[in-house]
């Protein structure tokens, strides 16, 4: 059988890809709409436009860097890695076997929603309200929380389990 990290891997670099290109997407716009923004003279519609592409690539880079830290944060504190150690619940009986799919699971969820959530704020950002960018930007981040929120449910669940022995 595959271990976890055969399973994690795979799931890493598309966040590491995804995540790189998200940056560099919302720095990109940043420039762009503050280059727009101090040329477009008397057009109002233009001004708007790039100052909503400052807005929400600055709220992008943000968030994008945010969330990594969040996440991270909320990590190091239930124990020190995104994946338990090996062997855990030391000694637990009965979840053996199930132990290391919720893990690989939880793993691939975690870094597939930091993957969403990144290029949905970069998409969110490049688009205008409601049109087809917008929009798949805004799911992305919708989709990217809730497989993020997934992840940690999964692993807060077994850690408690692993606690308290049951």
């Amino acid at each position: 059988m595959p271990s976890i990290a055969d399973f994690v891997e795979p799931a890493f670099r598309l966040f590491t890809v995804a995540e790189m290109t998200a940056r560099y997407l919302s720095l990109i716009l940043l420039v762009v709409g503050l280059i727009g923004y101090f040329t477009a003279k008397a057009n109002s519609r233009r001004v708007v436009r790039y100052r909503g592409m400052i807005t929400g690539s600055a709220a992008a880079l943000v968030a994008i860097i945010g969330l990594s830290a969040f996440y991270d944060l909320v990590a190091f504190v239930m124990g020190g890695s995104v994946f338990l150690p090996a062997g855990w619940p030391y000694g637990s009986a009965g979840s053996a076997g199930l132990l290391p799919i919720a893990q690989a699971a939880s793993g691939m969820l975690s870094y597939i929603g930091l993957a969403c959530f990144s290029l949905g704020a970069a998409l969110w950002a490049a688009g205008t309200p409601r049109g087809r960018t917008w929009t798949r930007g805004y799911h992305g981040i919708l989709w990217g929380l809730a497989m993020i929120g997934v992840s940690m449910g999964g692993l807060l669940f077994t850690t408690l389990i692993g606690l308290f022995g049951l």
